[in-house]
């Protein structure tokens, strides 16, 4: 995965006052990493040094000044536009970029009166790379990404950088292993998707052929933060063994929202492991490692109205409500279905629900119900 990195964390003295801030958190990747340095402030045309630049806050409408009262906006603009067509050339989905620059800021900048004052905000071009797909974080933001991973699996790919499944970790819980799933898993996954007790619920068909399974585990389930749910198996000789694959669950694009730094909960369960509290005790896991490993602001999920066994799971995992979508697309029958939507940020998250307890509550099948165009992109 090349990433997006502004230049003076690479090491070059391009900022405004002509220095550095080298950070070790990327550095440390430069051997298995390819970065695309960026300044987008030199990209726009300004010298180095320069004077320093904020955006004004005050203002709804873009403005960059400097501390002289000069507009410079029209430069930073320029250098935006040309920092996403690098990132775009270059295939990066992620940027590292500095905190607080007004180009680069990543939730916060500095609000124009050269007072040192922060405010809620984002730099120039990282505005422009979120429009354009692509996720930023600034490199504390990135660094405790990877001080997350490195301390779950030392030594193995972080969890920010995998863009397959099968760069993903395996998770664990207290009677879970959650796996990014294989060919071999292909049997199992028809098992439990050809079973038409948990399709409909789910918004999909059942697999009627294992070619179905195939193009799930084969397709669809090797995007990024997709696992496959395995039961762990007894003591003994057995001791850290797993049974068949019995469900799906991931973190995917959610429809609704063009937001970074929101992903949607999706899952599906087989009848027999029904009423067990897996899904609570995998989704607890999967909402810890989205919020911890991938710094995700946001995670979604939404079920159809009529799926009260999905609801009760959702409400267990601390998601709020936020309303319903009226006819949003219709089930296997025709009829169209209302979905109801719920969001959680990672602030209520780390406050209430990172201490529940894993494996409380009653599981259900389900997967977060979307647009029809995007049913190949969800899980099964």
């Amino acid at each position: 995965m090349p990433i997006a990195v502004s230049a003076c964390l690479l090491g070059e003295p391009c900022r405004y006052d002509g220095e550095s801030r080298s950070c070790e958190a990327v550095l440390q990747l430069g051997a298995t990493r390819e970065f695309v340095g960026v300044c987008p402030e030199m990209l726009g045309g300004l010298p180095v040094p320069r004077t320093p630049c904020e955006i004004v806050a005050a203002e709804r409408a873009l403005r960059v000044v400097d501390a002289d009262g000069g507009d410079v906006t029209d430069a930073f603009l320029a250098g935006a536009a040309k920092t996403v067509e690098l990132a775009s050339e270059r295939g990066c989905t992620l940027a590292v970029l500095k905190a607080k620059s007004p180009s680069c800021g990543c939730g916060l900048v500095y609000d124009g009166t050269f007072a040192g004052v922060l405010v809620p905000g984002y730099g120039v071009a990282a505005r422009a790379l979120r429009e354009a797909g692509v996720r930023t974080l600034d490199e504390s933001q990135f660094a405790a990404c990877l001080e997350a991973s490195a301390a779950q699996r030392p030594g193995q790919v972080p969890a920010v950088l995998a863009e397959t499944s099968a760069e993903c970790p395996s998770l664990e819980t207290k009677r879970l292993v959650l796996r990014p799933l294989i060919s071999d898993d292909i049997d199992d996954v028809f098992a439990y998707c050809s079973d038409p007790a948990v399709d409909p619920d789910a918004g999909w068909a059942p697999h009627r052929t294992r070619e179905d399974a195939r193009m799930f585990v084969e397709v669809i389930a090797h995007e990024p933060h997709v696992f496959g749910i395995f039961e762990k198996r007894g003591d003994g000789a057995d001791a850290g063994a797993v049974g068949p694959c019995i469900g799906s669950i991931g973190l995917i694009r959610d429809p609704q929202r063009r937001n970074v730094d929101c992903l949607m909960l999706g899952y599906a369960l087989a009848r027999r492991a029904w009423g067990r509290g897996y899904m609570t005790e995998a989704s607890s896991e999967v909402l810890r490692y989205g919020f911890e490993e991938l710094s995700l602001a946001m995670i979604t999920c939404t079920h159809y109205s009529f799926n009260a066994r999905s609801r009760r799971v959702i409400e267990k995992l601390g998601f709020v409500r936020e309303g319903t979508l009226h006819g949003i697309e219709a089930t296997l029958d025709g009829l169209m279905q209302d979905c109801e939507c719920y969001y959680l940020v990672r602030e209520r998250w780390m406050s209430t629900v990172a201490s529940l307890p894993g494996g409380e509550g009653a599981g259900s099948p389900s997967r977060p119900t979307s647009t029809v165009d995007s049913l190949s992109t969800s899980l099964r």
